[in-house]
């Protein structure tokens, strides 16, 4: 049966942060991924927007509006997508723009079928994933999982593919989110760490080792709840990822991000890139409240920008305009 998109429907979904386990999450490591509330709109096109015509839509969304409507049917209209809160300016912030887009269609497409969106996440993650995995082969899913469910996740992935739970945010834990002003290519990155792999496979599995006891331990310290050693764990994942970077000639942890981490270290802290690095955006943990805006305000005087964003919150969601 064929569904027809109401105008007044409109879905969102988060945005992501990896707060650890980058790259180790591929060979089946932790990784511990936030959503952050900026969010990816979709909705029925305009005639306007129709007119452009649906194929310049991402492929991601493309991939998952064929996947859901393979399994439930057929709906009619074409999707008009935003991602503007995902990006600045001309730059995207490395939030996870793509899917949360996908995301955000799946919920869509599945509310136009009379699905309800809070009980069907499992399935809308399902469709999200695959659609993102047609496009980005090689890509862990934590952004689809993040986008989803919302919150704080833990994720997993192993043969059977990504399996994610909820953990909470460690009391006396606090964060901050800052831009590199520079956006960053996550294939051309993983391009460079795969020609490691078949160039040096002795050098690819000693970097990669040592990122997966990392990211164990960065996961022990954020489920038990301890501030001091998820600032241990950020210090030593940074500069497991900067040996991973500096083995396979790959820009991870570049000029931009060793600044930040620097800054934090003088103000208690510690941060590492947010996702594959190269650019985009750094995590960085504190233990007060107090350091985190010493923290900030040193690196705007250095010339970088503060993403002032809630992490955690609302997953994926369908509401009337």
């Amino acid at each position: 049966m064929t569904r027809e998109l109401c105008a007044r429907w409109v879905a969102s979904a988060p945005g992501k942060l990896v707060l650890g386990g980058e790259y180790a999450v591929l060979e089946g490591a932790p990784a511990i991924v936030a959503a952050v509330q900026v969010r990816a709109t979709v909705r029925l096109a305009s005639m306007r927007d129709a007119s452009r015509g649906g194929s310049r839509l991402a492929p991601e969304v493309q991939a998952t509006r064929r996947l859901v409507e393979s399994e439930l049917g057929s709906v009619e209209g074409e999707l008009a997508i935003d991602v503007s809160l995902l990006r600045a300016g001309d730059h995207k912030l490395g939030v996870g723009s793509s899917a949360a887009a996908a995301v955000a269609t799946a919920a869509l497409l599945a509310h136009a079928h009379g699905l309800d969106v809070g009980s069907n996440r499992d399935r809308i993650f399902g469709w999200a994933y695959r659609g993102h995995a047609e496009v980005a082969p090689r890509g862990s899913g934590v952004d689809v999982a993040a986008s989803t469910h919302g919150g704080v996740r833990r994720c997993t992935r192993d043969e059977h593919g990504l399996s994610s739970l909820p953990i909470p945010w460690p009391a006396g834990l606090a964060a901050s989110v800052v831009f590199t002003g520079a956006s960053a290519r996550t294939s051309d990155l993983l391009d460079c760490v795969h020609a490691l792999a078949e160039r040096d496979p002795s050098a690819h599995r000693l970097a990669l080792d040592r990122l997966h006891a990392r990211a164990d331990a960065f996961a022990r310290g954020f489920e038990s709840g301890d501030a001091r050693a998820v600032l241990e764990a950020t210090r030593t994942y940074h500069d497991a990822m900067d040996a991973l970077g500096r083995a396979a000639n790959a820009p991870i942890v570049e000029s931009r991000l060793a600044s930040i981490a620097e800054i934090a270290r003088e103000h208690g802290g510690a941060a590492k890139p947010s996702g594959a690095g190269g650019g985009d955006v750094a995590i960085a943990f504190f233990e007060t409240q107090t350091a985190r805006r010493l923290f900030e305000s040193a690196v705007e005087r250095a010339g970088f920008a503060i993403v002032d964003v809630a992490l955690g919150g609302e997953g994926a969601v369908v509401r009337e305009d």
